[in-house]
């Protein structure tokens, strides 16, 4: 009796831990994917941030990808849902259709404007900010969506990014706005590992390699100085 009690109980825990993890893991594919897709971005002219949440009024906003380059922002949300996905820019709520199973899920790009605001928010210091929203999908999905905002395939996103090509931000904004997001980022999926950013440009402290400011970051080894130009610049110091 004791041991079916306990079989019972071990497959009710698998059941709910897998009903759990099934969506944040199927997310972080999606991420991944996309990520990686990203990458083949000039990071000269594209500064791409991944998985940043933002804490603003205290409200959580986690953004899946952040593009600061020199033709505005670009905020992506990644879904990696399989199945037909109908929807309409203003709907409430999109539906994915798996043969007779339908499942009905917060309208994406609703969800990005939400996150647009926080960065916009974040950055009101520059008034004339030009902020694109992107929604990219798996493969795994038949898009049957009709919006103005950019819903398109992973495969699809690069082209869609350079479709934008007006020049709005130079280079200086630019570095300021990725440190200013850098220092404000939280990372509630992993906050042992989170990159803390705090500006030391009061000290004085340059960088060597470009000229730019050293901040103060603390990794996983410890604090440490890094170029606020990164990933263009990779210079790197010990705190002493």
């Amino acid at each position: 009796m004791d041991n079916s009690f306990l079989i019972i109980f071990l497959l009710v825990l698998a059941i709910l831990l897998i009903k759990y993890y099934t969506p944040k893991i199927k997310g972080f594919i999606g991420e991944n994917k996309a990520s990686k897709a990203l990458k083949r971005l000039n990071n000269e002219k594209y500064t791409v941030l991944n998985n940043i949440e933002l804490n603003i009024k205290g409200s959580s906003s986690q953004i899946d990808h952040i593009i600061v380059s020199n033709y505005g922002i670009f905020v992506i949300e990644t879904k990696n849902y399989k199945g037909w996905i109908f929807g309409y820019e203003k709907d409430q709520s999109w539906v994915q259709s798996i043969y007779r199973y339908k499942r009905k899920f917060y309208n994406p790009i609703l969800q990005n404007q939400g996150h647009i605001y926080a960065l916009k928010h974040l950055l009101k210091n520059y008034k004339y900010l030009r902020y694109y929203s992107i929604i990219t999908f798996t493969k795994r999905a038949t898009l049957k969506t009709k919006t103005y905002t950019d819903v398109v395939y992973i495969n699809k996103l690069v082209k869609t990014i350079k479709q934008y090509d007006s020049y709005h931000i130079n280079e200086q904004t630019k570095n300021e706005i990725v440190s200013i997001i850098l220092t404000a980022k939280t990372n509630s999926r992993n906050k042992d590992k989170a990159l803390r950013v705090n500006s030391i440009k009061n000290h004085n402290i340059s960088c060597p390699n470009c000229g730019g400011n050293l901040i103060e970051r603390n990794g996983k080894y410890g604090i440490f100085f890094g170029c606020n130009n990164f990933p263009r610049c990779k210079y790197t110091r010990n705190k002493k």
